[in-house]
């Protein structure tokens, strides 16, 4: 599973690219690409993890670690920490607070491209099931993101 501990992925200095995988609003042509990833992101790649998605009542989704589902969306190349920082304010993320206090949590998984090939480690925001519970979080079988209902944002 995720790894949650706060450090570069893969040991790697600060100079080094910063990948994330997003699933949600901040796909390319997400509600947020515009505010938190244009001009923040030098590449977008179709990708895949391990891990169940959820549709929120509140218009964006939410994922969980898993071992037998797929999540679909993209990992993207970031142009620094500042992007980065940036992802982690829209995800209600701090670094070293309670996970009980946090919206999201940022954890390193393995992603995948389309044909299934590892494209390595990176951080990817998912949140506790007991929060999507009580958010009423609906389970998407398909692992795709945005639903019909959701498509402007």
């Amino acid at each position: 599973m995720g790894n949650r501990e706060n450090h570069d992925i893969d040991g790697k200095s600060s100079q080094e690219a910063i990948r994330v995988f997003v699933y949600g609003t901040l796909k390319p042509g997400g509600h947020y690409w515009d505010r938190f990833c244009e001009g923040k992101v030098t590449d977008a790649t179709e990708a895949k993890v391990r891990g169940k998605l959820y549709d929120l009542p509140v218009g964006y989704p939410a994922m969980t670690e898993s071992t037998n589902e797929w999540c679909y969306g993209h990992v993207l190349t970031l142009k620094n920490q500042s992007a980065l920082d940036g992802l982690d304010y829209l995800e209600g993320y701090i670094p070293g607070r309670k996970e009980s206090e946090n919206e999201y949590q940022r954890i390193t998984v393995e992603a995948f491209n389309k044909l299934s090939e590892p494209l390595g480690k990176v951080w990817c925001y998912v949140m506790l099931s007991d929060i999507i519970y009580k958010q009423h979080g609906s389970f998407i079988p398909s692992g795709v993101w945005p639903l019909k209902q959701h498509e402007n944002h």
